[in-house]
């Protein structure tokens, strides 16, 4: 679990010391982030060009949704910790032999979007969608890191991760299949959890999902995206015997394009499409979580929340972007 129990007051005193520094980790991340988004304006012009006045608000209604079916199916996936009821990395087990990690984890996720269903005009109600999604991760220690004092360790020690979820989404709420995701990427030891130290720990994930098709009818709302993100994690832990506790922050950047189709409110067979290339919205994610180890096995529980997006101007409609998006996860975990 950690690199030692002793070192006598020297490592305690160092020990102490040393937890400034992983405040300041935290600090410096916090700072590279507010939520923030990519400006939709062009976006939603290209969709209500050449169209009635009233095609605007439907275009407004619809490029978010766009924006939060995307968000939705990314948080689904990679919610808090990148692998369960973890906070510390792996390491190695003995000489250049690396512990490897597995999970199986049981996820569900609350998010909100323009109630555009029932017909995908005007301006839209809110309708709030749940998705559920089943999650495998592969982590293998790759570096141990280095050890500033007997509890003081696993500086820049690094893990190595994989995973995969299929995140099943309901036909009634609009969407035509079940989404899978891969997401590959690492985990950078600050501390190794010891007697004095808690665990502290930062990741970055690329996500790759297929391309997701949402629709209110076959004359109504069309919306495809594509389910692409990167997520970013602190995470800080400390064990209790058998019982640990962790909590952490970051950021999810959903990527790619989005598209859609909306008829107009008022010419017949009329509609606005548009195509936005590239768009990068970014929102902070909060988490925290409990676990309970027995020997090489573990059961944890995790919950948090995706905070929301920019506010439209002009948009009229009764759903609000700044809304967060709660999840929680089960998992277990075996470590060789």
């Amino acid at each position: 679990m950690g690199d030692g129990r002793g070192g006598g007051r020297r490592g305690r005193t160092v020990g102490v010391r040393a937890r400034p520094v992983a405040f300041c980790v935290f600090l410096l991340l916090g700072s590279l982030g507010s939520a923030a988004g990519q400006d939709l304006g062009p976006f939603i012009t290209q969709c209500a060009s050449g169209g009635s006045p009233e095609l605007l608000t439907s275009c407004q209604s619809a490029v978010l949704a766009a924006q939060a079916v995307r968000g939705g199916i990314a948080i689904t996936h990679a919610m808090g910790t990148q692998l369960s009821g973890s906070y510390s990395t792996l390491g190695r087990r003995l000489g250049s032999t690396p512990r490897v990690s597995l999970d199986a984890r049981l996820r569900m996720a609350r998010f909100a979007m323009p109630g555009i269903l029932d017909g995908g005009t005007g301006a839209a109600g809110e309708n709030v969608v749940n998705t559920y999604a089943v999650k495998g991760s592969v982590a293998v220690g790759v570096l141990d890191g280095f050890s500033l004092m007997p509890t003081v360790g696993g500086m820049l020690s690094l893990d190595l991760l994989a995973s995969g979820s299929l995140i099943f989404l309901g036909e009634t709420d609009g969407f035509a299949s079940t989404e899978s995701v891969l997401s590959v990427g690492g985990r950078l030891g600050v501390f190794r959890e010891s007697f004095t130290m808690p665990g502290v720990t930062v990741s970055l994930m690329r996500s790759f999902g297929t391309h997701v098709d949402w629709s209110s009818g076959v004359t109504g709302s069309q919306i495809d995206a594509d389910i692409s993100a990167t997520s970013m994690r602190a995470t800080i832990g400390k064990n209790f015997f058998t019982f640990a506790v962790l909590a952490g922050f970051g950021w999810d950047w959903d990527e790619g394009g989005m598209g859609v189709q909306v008829p107009d409110p008022t010419i017949p067979a009329g509609q606005g499409i548009g195509v936005g290339d590239d768009l990068t919205t970014r929102r902070s994610v909060y988490f925290g979580g409990v676990s309970f180890t027995r020997l090489v096995f573990q059961f944890s529980v995790e919950g948090g929340w995706a905070g929301g997006y920019d506010a439209l101007v002009g948009y009229s409609g009764a759903y609000d972007p700044g809304g967060v998006t709660p999840f929680v996860s089960v998992a277990g975990r075996l470590t060789i």
